[in-house]
């Protein structure tokens, strides 16, 4: 196999061969830069989810760091509960 058929498989599928073959020729049929140029020029007609999924993430990691601070001050109120009570109870035996 040589150089422009292996592009040729590697190449993303809407792109014709005469396309990878100019691009190949621009990139002095360097296989990898051929095919880092082939994969950026899908990039623009693919829907942007990368923003998407990171506003996403970033609002379940709100969600999560909300949860954790509603799970953080429940087990301060019970150990400020405990507390307490081992404190009435220390002082009823004194």
């Amino acid at each position: 196999m040589n150089k422009l058929e292996e592009v040729i498989s590697q190449a993303p599928d809407n792109i014709s061969k005469e396309d990878i073959e100019v691009i190949f020729k621009k990139n002095n049929e360097n296989v990898i830069d051929t095919l880092v140029d082939l994969w950026d020029l899908e990039a623009p007609n693919a829907p942007n989810t990368a923003n998407e999924s990171t506003e996403k993430d970033i609002i379940d990691l709100e969600t999560d760091e909300h949860k954790w601070a509603n799970i953080r001050d429940i087990c301060d109120s019970y150990d400020l509960e405990m507390q307490t009570q081992l404190n009435r109870m220390r002082n009823k035996s004194q």
